[in-house]
């Protein structure tokens, strides 16, 4: 199954199991599975990570509530070349992403927005025309 890496903070976003539901959703919807890593695996591994990335379409990172391990994993990924996707709550300071700039951000205010920018971002790696925007 082809499958998509999720860089997210998980514990710092109350609205953590709604965001996860909508990419497992809109996911489905292409024919992907999202990849959480905390669902994976135990513990971090730095040689697990570097494979996890290194088998997905595209890892899409979320840079809200501005978390060290986010960040950190998206530097992981980027080493690995595959392709990124950043999202971020608006008004979300910006920092260190590498060749992106804060333009390459897709910024939302509120789950309908955070799914019809995850799902442009699907449509773009999936190969579909679209994706459903009124996954709920």
């Amino acid at each position: 199954m082809r499958y998509f890496y999720v860089i997210c903070p998980v514990g710092a976003d109350p609205d953590f199991a709604e965001k996860k539901r909508i990419l497992e959703n809109l996911a489905c919807e292409c024919g992907m599975d999202p990849f959480f890593p905390l669902e994976r695996h135990r513990r971090f591994s730095l040689r697990e990570v570097k494979a996890d990335t290194q088998g997905a379409e595209f890892a899409l990172a979320d840079l809200s509530f501005e978390r060290p391990s986010c960040y950190f994993e998206l530097g992981l990924a980027q080493a690995t070349s595959v392709p990124i996707s950043l999202l971020a709550a608006t008004g979300t300071p910006i920092h260190q992403v590498g060749d992106a700039r804060e333009a390459d951000v897709a910024f939302y205010s509120n789950l309908d927005e955070y799914r019809t920018a995850a799902s442009r971002i699907l449509a773009r790696y999936s190969g579909l025309p679209n994706v459903r925007r009124t996954t709920r």
